[in-house]
């Protein structure tokens, strides 16, 4: 019961003051120079201390609609820090 208790009062204290899914989308999007059209988001739990992560991948599509590029920028989800952009096409 009390291993329970802990786990709970664990997990509310991690997810305090992180960010939303909408703010990390607002800082993903200040990292690129091109318009997405696409947006998916994901979050994560990175390191040993389980630290939260959003991981927001942004993509432009051609006019025939198939992706032209594509950018995956992950976030400190209590820092608001960019920890690592990647990038393909």
């Amino acid at each position: 019961m009390l291993l329970a208790a802990l786990a709970v009062a664990r997990g509310c204290a991690s997810s305090e003051g992180d960010i939303s899914k909408e703010q990390a989308i607002e800082i993903a999007r200040r990292e690129i120079d091109y318009r997405a059209d696409w947006v998916q988001v994901r979050l994560l739990r990175r390191g040993f201390q389980s630290r939260s992560a959003w991981a927001v991948s942004l993509s432009a599509l051609s006019p025939a609609g198939q992706i032209e590029r594509v950018t995956v920028v992950v976030i400190d989800a209590r820092t608001r820090e960019v920890v690592e952009i990647r990038t393909g096409s």
